[in-house]
């Protein structure tokens, strides 16, 4: 070969070692790359993969905290709410046992509400456990995450951190993680495992800690809803035990009334919720409460204390006290009333208040008979005494005329305090119920004829210038009449006729059968009766103001009314001062027939 070629050859050779040489280059070039690439590739995979995880832990976490916030609201026992809270803790880390402590340091005492534990079962579950030195009082006591495993909690107890751990203590990771409750450590949340493998980590204890913050705000509203809940029942309670009726009423209807005012109205409560809050009132009382209500919801000033009458279910009066405010219910206005039952308080005082009156006139009887008895019988015993002085020193020297007529003043005054007494005896037994009624056949005219006689023979001296008149039925007539009543009846009438006469004039005395009733009428033309005495006029010891010098003890017109009454009659009074009187007493009687 000629050296010209050989030339051309060596060059291509050359360049094929140059272009081999280059080539080796470019592929370890490619290669590099190529591994470059591959590194990349993986360290992405992994970021994107890590970046999932966390992705998905952040999903996790969110959908777990979301399902703890919505089971705190959803009504459940504490117990339920915490197993919820286990289970959703399962999702998030190993969570085979957990346990709560909540701790209460003005008692010092612990609870663990809910435990489970595969070694202890649900047996830690227990209240009021005094606080010592555990591992949850050591997370309670440090305020900070404690991730214990064997190693160390066998350190912990060698230098007297722990001394009074209980429950299984086999465990190869515990981790406990404090929670807060209105800003204070309150609790602690923890989980164990007894696996060989199973070892917790600083984001487990992170983990842990989300939870028990999230746990802990739903524990402080779980609380404020069981309180909000309690103070509901209390309240409840109070109004619907207490004795005093709550209602109330919005837009003229009865919208809530506690069983105490359903016990007052004596209606149904579903019938005072259907119809107008007036239907139990009495028609004279509903224009006053209607405007009253009116008014108020208008908002204009108003006591806020009245009272109205109820007609009850049973038909019943009942007077009620009422205290009104103003009040938003169900976001409108309305009017809360509290009730009170008043009947019986009124009833008591107007008993009390008659009582005192009767005292107070029980009383001014008294001050009126002691008055009488003081001036009536201080008369009568000085004309006895009188004249006992004057026979005992001059009845050696009186003549037999003069003597009789001082005994006669002596008899005089015996008979007039013996009538005053048997007055007062009569008012006795009439005020202690013992006047009696007890009919028999009476000849009317007969009996009345005697008992003027005697009156004749007693006022004598008064009768003089009184003219008696009688008017009186057949003699053979008889009724059933009560001649002790009749006596006191007549015979009193015709007395004051007589005394309260003392210028004369006219007596007359009738007597009429009505059938089924007599009717007795004894008149005057005396002194008359005053229009301000006649009210009092039946009381005892009470006399008119212009009786003057006139002698009397003020129970005659008032044993005669009691007579009346005992009768079953009733007794009228027409009178005019200087004119005289007239006393009308009618009697239910009937004739005695020969078969009676």
């Amino acid at each position: 070969m000629d050296t010209g070629l050989q030339a051309q050859v060596d060059r291509l050779q050359e360049q094929v070692q140059a272009l081999q040489s280059k080539n080796r280059q470019l592929q370890a070039a490619l290669d590099e790359q190529q591994t470059l690439a591959s590194q990349w590739m993986e360290q992405r995979t992994r970021e994107l993969h890590t970046k999932a995880q966390v992705q998905k832990k952040a999903e996790t976490l969110q959908r777990v905290f979301y399902r703890i916030a919505e089971r705190a609201t959803a009504g459940l026992t504490l117990y339920d709410f915490l197993k919820t809270v286990h289970q959703l803790l399962g999702e998030l880390l190993y969570a085979k046992n957990f346990y709560v402590c909540l701790s209460h340091p003005s008692q010092n005492t612990v609870d663990f509400p809910y435990y489970e534990d595969e070694k202890d079962g649900d047996t830690m579950q227990r209240f009021g456990v005094p606080r010592l030195p555990s591992m949850t009082e050591f997370v309670l006591r440090s305020a900070q995450p404690q991730l214990i495993s064997a190693e160390r909690f066998q350190a912990l107890q060698n230098s007297g951190e722990i001394t009074h751990a209980t429950g299984d203590l086999t465990f190869t990771s515990w981790l406990g993680v404090p929670m807060q409750i209105q800003g204070r450590v309150r609790g602690v949340l923890v989980v164990q495992g007894y696996e060989p493998n199973v070892h917790y980590s600083e984001d487990d204890a992170d983990i842990l800690g989300f939870v028990a913050n999230h746990v802990g705000a739903a524990l402080e509203r779980q609380q404020a809803i069981e309180e909000m809940r309690n103070s509901e029942a209390r309240y409840r309670s109070v109004i619907e035990n207490v004795g005093v009726g709550v209602m109330v009423v919005q837009e003229g209807r009865t919208v809530f009334a506690n069983p105490s005012m359903v016990r007052i109205a004596g209606h149904s409560h579903a019938y005072l919720l259907s119809h107008p809050f007036t239907a139990t009132a009495h028609p004279d009382d509903v224009p006053a409460l209607l405007e009253r209500n009116q008014r108020r919801m208008r908002g204009e000033a108003m006591e806020p204390s009245y009272s109205f009458r109820m007609i009850t279910g049973t038909g019943d009066v009942r007077t009620l006290e009422v205290s009104a405010v103003l009040i938003e219910w169900s976001q409108r206005n309305a009017t809360l009333l509290f009730v009170v039952d008043a009947t019986a308080r009124m009833q008591a005082e107007e008993s009390q208040r008659l009582a005192l009156q009767q005292q107070i006139a029980l009383n001014d009887m008294k001050a009126r008979f002691i008055t009488m008895a003081s001036h009536e019988f201080r008369t009568p015993l000085a004309t006895i005494h009188g004249s006992v002085e004057l026979l005992q020193h001059y009845e050696d020297r009186m003549p037999a005329d003069k003597k009789q007529q001082t005994l006669q003043k002596i008899d005089d005054a015996v008979e007039r305090m013996t009538h005053m007494l048997e007055n007062v005896l009569v008012i006795g037994r009439t005020d202690a119920g013992r006047l009696e009624f007890k009919p028999r056949a009476l000849s009317i005219t007969t009996f009345c004829n005697g008992l003027v006689d005697e009156v004749r023979s007693a006022m004598a001296r008064q009768l003089v210038g009184v003219q008696l008149q009688l008017e009186l039925p057949p003699a053979e007539q008889r009724f059933w009449l009560d001649d002790t009543l009749i006596r006191n009846i007549v015979g009193n009438l015709l007395s004051n006729a007589i005394k309260y006469s003392p210028q004369g004039g006219l007596v007359r005395f009738a007597v009429q059968d009505q059938g089924q009733a007599l009717v007795f009428t004894v008149s005057d033309q005396g002194i008359g009766i005053p229009e301000a005495d006649q009210a009092q006029l039946f009381v005892s010891f009470h006399r008119a103001s212009n009786v003057g010098p006139i002698a009397g003890t003020g129970l005659g017109l008032s044993i005669v009314k009691e007579a009346v009454t005992c009768h079953q009659g009733e007794i009228r009074v027409t009178s005019t001062v200087g004119k005289g009187s007239t006393f009308t007493v009618t009697l239910p009687a009937h004739q005695c027939t020969p078969e009676d």
